[in-house]
């Protein structure tokens, strides 16, 4: 069986960026340990909602 898609949904499909309501976007990582938690405005896409600790967690190591 054959399944025909268009090009937007092939994008939508295969594409590896994760885009954010702040209108952030980034590819998402193997290694990280949040990959879809916004690290400008805190918006975790997957749970969708804010998770301020997981951003000022992220912050803290980066800044090392």
């Amino acid at each position: 069986m054959k399944i025909i898609i268009t090009e937007k949904q092939a994008e939508k499909l295969l594409d590896q960026n994760i885009k954010c309501q702040c209108g952030h976007s980034w590819k998402k990582e193997m290694d990280d340990q949040d990959p879809y938690l916004c690290h400008m405005c805190g918006w975790d896409q997957k749970q969708k909602k804010y998770d301020d600790n997981k951003l000022i967690k992220f912050w803290r190591a980066y800044k090392k």
